[in-house]
């Protein structure tokens, strides 16, 4: 006859006891009795009792050999019904670890996924982008911030549901990237219009491979090729003028000391977003693209920190984080843990401390400092 499971409360109970001794290899042991009680009886747990448990694996998990860790994560990546709370611990580990979960889990959500793309490694992210069925959300995510290797893959992934404006810009990036246009023009989701703007700087054997993959003739190809060429350069001077106007605007109200956060927030509430990103970054002196990053790839902590720097008020941070990615189509909602981690920035933070960190990040980003 089989033995009936102990009462759920009397397996806490001596996993308490056990968290609170001191043997030799203590943590280990831990580590594996919570894993186990979880994976066999993670329903029958409380939402306090669940809560307890991740965070005493948050701190044990650097504790534990990495080979524990990663025999779990294989045993988990491909259970349906795994704890979530743990598959995201580890999910979150080295990659060494996470890669598994990371491959193969169906329980992370886009938001997870996010979270990890933006916080993590770039092998994480190498991860990530060969996942199957991947949202638009996390693609757009993926290349605002992978890197040649990440994007390679990401196109080559065909379950990628990659939007029409996220291949837009990789369309753009293909002219100095060279090693993302072969498997660009291979997506089977390409618009006919933006393989004719790429017939213009691609080599011969990939113009061969536009043709073939198109079944597009000479006349067909021309016609689009013609209308592609005046689109980019309709926009190509709309941007120019219109960027450079705002440029020299803000560059004017900077040198007659005029250059205020109210008027980033007046050009913010106006929809006017360009010019906006153009007045902080000349506020946090930093370029431009460098400054894109800090304000939408890096989560709202980086924005925090920038706006401490910028000498822009809490009052307005959440106007601005709303704002800013409703101009780009983001997810604009934020927890209450991460609304209150942004806001102790502004607590802890005076506007030289948030500017020496801007100034790390930028050395960080461009490997050299730019003071």
């Amino acid at each position: 006859m089989a033995t009936s499971e102990p009462k759920i409360d009397q397996e806490v109970s001596n996993l308490l006891k056990l968290a609170h001794g001191k043997e030799a290899g203590g943590r280990t042991v831990l580590f594996s009795t919570i894993t186990d009680l979880l994976e066999r009886r993670h329903n029958d747990l409380s939402k306090t009792e669940l809560a307890l448990m991740s965070e005493i694996l948050s701190k044990l998990i650097s504790d534990v050999e990495m080979n524990i860790r990663t025999k779990l994560a294989h045993k988990l990546s491909s259970q349906e019904d795994a704890p979530l709370d743990l598959v995201i611990l580890l999910a979150n580990d080295q990659i060494e670890v996470a890669k598994p979960i990371l491959d193969l889990s169906t329980l992370l959500s886009d938001d997870d996924l996010i979270r990890i793309i933006r916080h993590k490694t770039a092998q994480h992210q190498l991860s990530i982008a060969s996942r199957k069925h991947l949202s638009s959300g996390v693609c757009r995510e993926l290349i605002s911030i992978g890197n040649t290797k990440t994007l390679v893959t990401l196109l080559t992934n065909h379950d990628a549901q990659i939007d029409n404006t996220s291949l837009a810009a990789l369309v753009e990036r293909s002219k100095e990237s060279v090693p993302i246009q072969p498997p660009l023009i291979e997506r089977p989701d390409l618009p006919k219009e933006m393989a004719a703007k790429m017939y213009q700087w691609v080599s011969n054997s990939l113009r061969e491979s536009i043709l073939t993959n198109l079944n597009l003739s000479e006349d067909e190809l021309s016609k689009l090729l013609d209308s592609a060429i005046s689109d980019v350069s309709n926009e190509e001077v709309d941007t120019i003028t219109r960027e450079k106007s705002e440029i020299l605007l803000v560059n004017k109200l900077h040198k007659a000391g005029k250059l205020q956060p109210s008027f980033l927030m007046k050009s913010l509430n106006q929809g006017q977003s360009s010019l906006f990103e153009i007045a902080f970054s000349k506020l946090i002196s930093v370029p431009r693209k460098i400054m894109r990053s800090f304000l939408y790839d890096r989560g709202p902590d980086a924005l925090a920190v920038s706006c401490c720097a910028a000498g822009i008020d809490q009052s307005v941070f959440l106007t601005i984080y709303k704002l800013t990615r409703e101009a780009k189509d983001m997810n604009t909602t934020l927890s209450d843990h991460e609304t209150a981690t942004a806001f102790s920035y502004f607590q802890k933070m005076d506007k030289k401390r948030a500017q020496l960190t801007i100034q790390k990040w930028v050395a960080e980003a461009t490997g050299a400092p730019i003071f």
